[in-house]
């Protein structure tokens, strides 16, 4: 069937975003939703397929690089990941008669869209004769929910197969995990990760735009449908539920894929955190070697020491000295040589800790000498007095000349002179 009203639709079905659109003219009115989703498909299939459409994103699934870190045995072969759309489109007059629907998807067959059409669809529309407007958005609702049905399980497939990739299976409760880190597959497993987690975010963000689409869609048509008569409420509502019901079908792998990345989040962090957990135990044990060679060293440094000195042939001080001599002054040497270096540490230790708490208390006495802010150093008590007298005499002189500008000197003045 040739529905030239809904070809403006082609080029939101072979774009790469999901879009809903509800217009009225004035003698159409057209409702249409492109949902852009990822398909997945066999390696053979897709390579049969005379119609597929080359301008779209596809690729293996894993890629090859992620193939060459090695694959379980069920997933030898590699497959297609290819993004696809999904369109419905409905047009009519402004009064819902006389309309047309249109429907392409690579993700579903006329055989599983017979049940809704051929069975469903012309009871509903039978008993919507009357209210056109509601039965045309109804038939929109049936449609779109069964391509909801579709795209969940699409989804679902790809998660599945994403999860053995991974090999992030139930075998890991059972079994317990493989004794992997500490190798070079432990690096393979978080090249792994890192791809499946990338995945996820990609098909995360592709199915929430679609589910923000198909909810705008179901607001637009809800307008309509509650505008029935109180009799076919009822009906009406069971439509609804339905579509609710496969909606939620979709819901549920929004919600799995959000949760998977989260899990992988988790266990590549863990995968991380195990894997400097035994570099540093090697570490440790790299230096725990370099610490007895250490102590070996320390041993025989006495001993050569002592066989030095001994072979001094012109020193005058060793003409003297016995065997036993030699043996003493190397239990000495070496003694003393063991205590030095197993209490180097602590007397290290020791002399900058009291060197720090020397270091504190003359810094905070001499903060207590100094001081504060606006204030000057306080005199001793003889350099006070000697202030204060000098203050007296300053005032007497002061009044005695006043007093002689005046009048007569008086006898304050002349015991002045």
């Amino acid at each position: 069937l040739w529905h030239p009203d809904a070809a403006f639709t082609l080029a939101n079905h072979f774009g790469a975003a999901s879009r809903f659109s509800e217009t009225r003219e004035t003698f159409k009115w057209t409702t249409s939703i492109t949902i852009s989703h990822w398909t997945f498909h066999l390696r053979e299939e897709h390579e049969a397929d005379e119609f597929r459409e080359q301008h779209r994103q596809q690729g293996l699934f894993p890629p090859e690089n992620i193939a060459e870190l090695g694959l379980p045995s069920s997933e030898q072969v590699q497959d297609i990941v290819e993004e696809q759309s999904s369109s419905l489109v409905i047009t009519g007059d402004l009064s819902g008669q006389l309309w047309i629907c249109s429907y392409w998807s690579p993700i579903t067959t006329p055989a599983a869209l017979a049940p809704v059409a051929g069975e469903v669809l012309p009871r509903i529309l039978e008993k919507f004769i009357h209210q056109q407007a509601s039965g045309r958005c109804l038939a929109f609702l049936l449609l779109l929910g069964h391509l909801c049905e579709m795209l969940s399980g699409e989804y679902t497939t790809l998660l599945v197969t994403l999860d053995r990739i991974m090999e992030i299976e139930d075998r890991t409760l059972l079994e317990g995990l493989e004794d992997w880190w500490g190798t070079a597959e432990s690096i393979n497993k978080l090249k792994k990760m890192l791809w499946g987690w990338e995945a996820l975010r990609v098909f995360n963000d592709k199915l929430s735009s679609s589910l923000s689409q198909i909810q705008r869609a179901q607001e637009a048509m809800e307008h309509f449908i509650t505008q029935a008569n109180q009799e076919l409420i009822q009906e009406s509502s069971i439509v609804l539920d339905d579509f609710k019901k496969r909606c939620g079908m979709l819901t549920e792998v929004h919600d799995k894929i959000q949760l998977k990345i989260k899990q992988v989040t988790g266990l590549r962090d863990g995968i991380s955190t195990i894997t400097n957990v035994v570099d540093n135990k090697t570490t440790i044990q790299q230096g725990n070697n370099i610490r007895a060679l250490t102590y070996i060293t320390i041993a025989y440094l006495p001993l050569g020491f002592i066989v030095g000195l001994f072979s001094i042939q012109h020193g005058t001080f060793m003409d003297g000295a016995e065997n036993w001599h030699f043996g003493v002054l190397t239990v000495v040497f070496s003694l003393a040589t063991w205590v030095l270096a197993l209490s180097l540490d602590d007397e290290a230790l020791s002399f900058f800790k009291a060197g720090g708490g020397a270091f504190a208390a003359a810094g905070k006495s001499a903060k207590r000498a100094l001081p504060a802010k606006g204030q000057t150093k306080p005199a001793s008590d003889q350099t006070a007095r000697d202030q204060t007298e000098h203050r007296d005499w300053l005032g007497r002189w002061r009044r005695g000349r006043r007093a002689a500008a005046s009048s007569t000197p008086p006898v304050e003045l002349n015991e002045l002179a």
